[in-house]
């Protein structure tokens, strides 16, 4: 983290932008035919091709200079100021930074076959030898927290009832990914990784490499609910620097940025040597159905039912949450009012005007030993007890936090706000008038793991909203006669 961290403002004012275009190829134009194929670290490292891309990491890894392509510092850069996370187009903008960045390893390295390798942590959750060998001059080398990422994993994007793409829609393959393992990954492996600069990190490329390739796979064969290039969705261009754009059509398969990969099948299992070692705490606690043990509740100062605004109320809250390497659940008390209108929103009775429910956790910071990573917290709303199973406890996930989610959501402040749907969450977990909702924060840890407070949250509510749960917007599906390609 010694490298100087260039804001968006001076990134914008003094990156060298008559490079933004002269540096790359013509192929940059998209007519290019040629598709490379990315494998997998393991066949990579074998292949002519690996010394191109030490020599290229070693390269940026030592140029500090933040506004030259050459060097890491720019696209952890890039990466801070422009990437979407929790928002959408999270896998598409990724895409075409992994395009521009792969550019950049030909252009260093002087290797125009160099293509960037991926590592499929579904087979291996372990990191590879190369990137843990302290030797003098590894540049693949950095001190993180962890190497095994198995408890970062997760099938449940690749579900057959995961059919539908577009963040804000039901069971979307979006969200699903980068709630896990996406997030998780970068949590659990900490350091640089559970940053927003961990581009800095030379396993950010492998780890991004593997996400677009899982997204491939799942869309195969037909692209199941991505929108059409035609669509609405796609219009506009994304951005990564000044004069340094791409139009987000281009993203939509990977082929149209030059790139496939040596291994397009989805995971159907998790990997069975990830059990060897230390297992995570979590696991100690499950039930005879496979289930998690539901933790027991905190006790928390409530916070009463409130207006948020014109278009948003909170029907009560939490506040001063410290969490620590323990699990804990909140209880939120409602009011008579505020359970009615729950009531009327889960079964889509409502006449009032809120549609959507969100549980927030604002005011959310990282404490002490908490900022290195190394571990997570699912986030469930009324979490079955473990004699349910694991399988039907997930179906009130809500989401992850760590270090790797507050960081990307308090970059231009000190704290941070996080929001997770959680209408259909409530429509199952709610019938009859409820009394109350239960929050559980269900700590998750790699091998090693920070003891102690890691993260406080200042307020946790239940908020409802105007905005319609699920997005409305039409977006054009692909003619009968088009291919996903």
């Amino acid at each position: 983290m010694s490298a100087k961290r260039i804001n968006r403002r001076d990134f914008v004012k003094t990156s060298l932008s008559a490079l933004a275009v002269s540096s790359l190829p013509a192929p940059f134009a998209f007519s290019q035919t040629t598709i490379r194929f990315r494998p997998e670290w393991r066949e990579f490292r074998a292949s002519p091709n690996y010394a191109s891309f030490i020599d290229a990491i070693r390269i940026m890894r030592a140029n500090p200079n933040g506004n030259d392509r050459s060097s890491l510092r720019f696209w952890s850069n890039s990466h801070i100021n422009y990437c979407p996370h929790d928002v959408s187009y999270f896998l598409a903008w990724h895409r075409g930074y992994l395009f521009y960045f792969e550019e950049q390893l030909r252009i260093v390295s002087g290797n125009r076959n160099l293509v960037l390798p991926y590592w499929d942590y579904y087979r291996y959750p372990t990191l590879p030898p190369e990137f843990t060998d302290p030797a003098r001059g590894n540049p693949l080398y950095l001190q993180r927290v962890n190497t095994n990422v198995y408890n970062a994993l997760s099938l449940a994007p690749f579900d057959p009832s995961v059919w539908n793409f577009e963040r804000g829609r039901t069971n979307a393959f979006e969200p699903h990914i980068e709630s896990r393992p996406h997030n998780p990954v970068h949590n659990i492996i900490g350091g640089l990784m559970a940053t927003l600069e961990s581009p800095m990190d030379p396993i950010f490329y492998l780890h991004h490499a593997n996400i677009d390739r899982l997204w491939h796979a799942w869309a195969l064969p037909d692209g199941k609910g991505i929108p059409w290039t035609t669509s609405p969705y796609w219009a506009g261009n994304f951005t990564y620097a000044p004069n340094l754009t791409i139009p987000r059509a281009q993203c939509y398969h990977p082929n149209r940025v030059g790139t496939d990969y040596a291994d397009v099948t989805p995971p159907t299992s998790l990997p069975p040597q990830a059990n060897a070692g230390r297992m995570m705490r979590v696991q100690a606690q499950q039930g005879n159905g496979g289930g998690v043990g539901r933790p027991a509740a905190g006790a928390f100062p409530a916070i009463p039912a409130r207006a948020m605004g014109a278009d948003r109320r909170s029907l009560g809250g939490a506040a001063g949450i410290v969490l620590s390497d323990n699990s804990v659940s909140v209880r939120v008390p409602l009011q008579a009012a505020e359970a009615q209108s729950l009531q009327g929103i889960a079964a889509g009775t409502d006449s009032g005007q809120y549609k959507s429910v969100q549980i927030v956790l604002d005011d959310v910071r990282l404490l002490g030993a908490g900022r290195l990573g190394g571990y997570f917290y699912k986030v469930y709303l009324n979490m079955p007890d473990s004699s349910a199973g694991l399988a039907a406890q997930e179906k009130y996930l809500l989401g992850t936090v760590g270090p790797f989610e507050i960081s990307s959501a308090s970059h231009h402040g000190n704290t941070a706000t996080l929001r997770f749907p959680a209408t259909e969450i409530v429509a199952r977990a709610v019938s009859g008038t409820p009394r109350e909702l239960t929050v559980s924060l269900v700590r998750v840890n790699g091998q090693n793991s920070p003891r102690g407070q890691t993260v406080a949250v200042g307020e946790l509510r239940v908020e409802v909203s105007t905005e319609e749960p699920f997005s409305t917007n039409p977006h054009i599906r692909k003619p009968a006669s088009e291919a996903y390609r």
